[in-house]
């Protein structure tokens, strides 16, 4: 009797524990990625008055923002950023390409983040699958530089990986832009999830057939071809309506993950003394701290009703160099948050998590819904 729980075996290998297997990948490598662009913040920027060289022509851990001069050959690049050149060893290393958005110039001093910033992953690819780069495409490099007869020079270690991303438009736009994007638009669907579903339906499909030779299993066999039916299931109608509530509400889960991600973004900056240079201010409401600190955006969350955005109690995150004539550096932000950034980010977590699991009920819905019209189905004609 031990055969009546093979198909339950193969639906559950290949339906849930191999496309979560690549889902709990995804999720941690995505997660490697905002880890790796945030503390990119952190580096000290590459300058000529950068520190001496250890025995190794070691030099230190800097970050790096500049334009495509050349290609040297199949993994050398030169960069410059207007007032230096760098050289970037780029073999075997991961690329990440920042998708496009919408222009900001229209974005006031409230950031619109669901309208403007595109709902979409960066694209990773090794660097050998990059065939044509246009003179001036801007780079921001991080990781380990070394020197060689006194150049800079940008390479991956073990110790050190080195981060690459490929981006358009203003430099002042690649942190907000890479933390938002910077995750799965779902992660059950990831790269093992079809090659999975496949063989799962096609074995328990075959398995159905040799069953059916049987008139004393029909039944059984009927149950194997639904369990075969499963990956159509939520796209047939009717289980298609509780499909596409289901998208929508992931889609909001993952809206509110990247909203957690950016509010929590100045408390690593600021709140553990990693970076120097910068004030945090308790300053009434939204309405003046737009008043008080002109350079600042405000940094909203949907957790916030519209009414109360610019009456509440808001923390301001601020350059002391603010006003000085000094370059400002590409991946600074002066925020105003209505509210504490904490308080905010567990909230959004929060919600997170409940329009995820309503996403998963109405996915389940699609499937019961369907497996029961397509049961009778099958009992009919067969």
């Amino acid at each position: 009797m031990s055969f009546f729980f093979l198909p339950i075996i193969i639906a559950s290998v290949f339906y849930f524990l191999l496309p979560l297997t690549g889902a709990f990948s995804v999720r941690r490598g995505w997660r490697s990625f905002r880890k790796q662009i945030s503390d990119a913040w952190l580096c000290r920027e590459l300058s000529y008055s950068d520190p001496g060289r250890s025995r190794d022509g070691f030099a230190g851990n800097y970050r790096f923002i500049g334009d495509l001069q050349a290609i040297q050959n199949e993994s050398s690049v030169w960069l410059n950023n207007g007032s230096i050149s760098v050289k970037a060893e780029l073999e075997d290393v991961k690329i990440y390409l920042l998708p496009t958005f919408r222009t900001m110039e229209t974005e006031d001093r409230i950031e619109k983040n669901e309208d403007l910033l595109p709902q979409e992953m960066p694209k990773k690819l090794n660097w050998e699958r990059v065939y044509s780069l246009a003179q001036g495409t801007g780079f921001l490099l991080s990781g380990a530089v070394y020197l060689d007869n006194g150049n800079p020079v940008f390479c991956q270690t073990p110790e050190h990986p080195l981060l690459v991303i490929i981006y358009d438009g203003k430099r002042d736009t690649i942190l907000r832009r890479s933390v938002w994007c910077g995750r799965q638009l779902n992660e059950y669907w990831n790269a093992l999830t079809p090659p999975s579903l496949l063989a799962g339906s096609f074995s328990l499909f075959v398995l159905a057939y040799v069953f059916f030779r049987r008139p004393d299993m029909r039944m059984f066999s009927i149950f194997i071809l639904l369990l075969s039916m499963v990956p159509v299931m939520p796209i047939l109608p009717p289980g298609l309506f509780f499909y596409s509530v289901y998208k929508r509400l992931w889609k909001s889960g993952r809206l509110l993950r990247g909203e957690r991600d950016l509010l929590r973004l100045p408390l690593r900056f600021f709140c553990n003394g990693e970076k120097s240079g910068c004030l945090i201010k308790k300053c009434g409401t939204t309405r003046e701290a737009l008043d008080l600190f002109p350079k600042a955006k405000v940094r909203s969350c949907a957790v916030i009703p519209d009414a109360a955005l610019m009456s509440s109690e808001c923390t301001v995150f601020l350059s002391e160099n603010e006003t000085d004539k000094k370059k400002s550096d590409p991946l600074f932000e002066n925020l105003i948050i209505p509210g504490d950034p904490e308080s905010l980010s567990a909230a959004c977590r929060r919600r997170a998590r409940l329009m995820e699991v309503l996403a998963i009920t109405s996915f389940g819905f699609a499937i019961i819904i369907n497996s029961v019209i397509i049961y009778f189905i099958l009992i009919w004609f067969l």
